[in-house]
């Protein structure tokens, strides 16, 4: 669990965890009690391991990782009400390097303005695959971006099972936040010097 400082909760679940709450990421659903009935457990845990609000309105956006999920709460203000939607995606690229990997996560690190989508990070042959969960459709900008520095090699949950079966994970939920929080770190670290 992480609370970001835009006020979102980000969790992270894995296949066991989803086995543990009786679930799997099709049967999320709030209409559904055993969802309903892992919501209320996290929400109390992160409302007491790191000071997330539950009381207002939010909306639950869940994204498919790995087996598991990525759940985005995001306070949307007023009254108490839930809405829970899962998303596009996922889909996965290859990039040649680390140096590409690490070049690709600073420049859209920079250019993001709310926090990054959900990502997984593998070796994969001689390079690398992204994949990439994100909460809407890639605007042009994005997709333009990411042509710029690797190659698609699918799409969807298929796609993104055989690259976690056959890579080696080196981040898997959140890469692209990690890696642009360790270049800024190390950044600010050289300025320091």
């Amino acid at each position: 669990m992480d609370l970001l400082e835009n006020g979102c909760l980000k969790i992270l679940l894995t296949e066991d965890d989803l086995r543990e709450f009786n679930l799997t990421f099709e049967d999320l659903d709030y209409n559904n009690v055993n969802t309903r009935s892992a919501l209320h457990q996290l929400l109390e845990t992160a409302r007491r391991e790191t000071g997330f609000d539950p009381s207002g309105s939010f909306i639950i956006e869940a994204l498919p990782v790995d087996g598991g999920c990525m759940l985005l709460l995001t306070p949307t203000g007023g009254k108490k009400h839930i809405r829970m939607k899962r998303v596009v995606g996922p889909y996965i690229y290859e990039l040649d390097d680390a140096d590409t990997v690490l070049h690709f996560a600073k420049i859209v690190g920079v250019y993001a303005t709310s926090p990054l989508f959900g990502s997984s990070l593998y070796r994969f042959n001689k390079g690398y695959r992204l994949v990439l969960y994100p909460g809407a459709p890639l605007s042009k900008e994005m997709g333009n971006l990411l042509l710029e520095f690797a190659r698609p090699a699918g799409e969807g949950d298929a796609a993104a099972a055989y690259t976690a079966e056959h890579g080696e994970s080196i981040v898997i939920g959140d890469a692209l936040n990690r890696i642009c929080d360790a270049l800024c770190r190390s950044s600010e670290n050289s300025l320091e010097q």
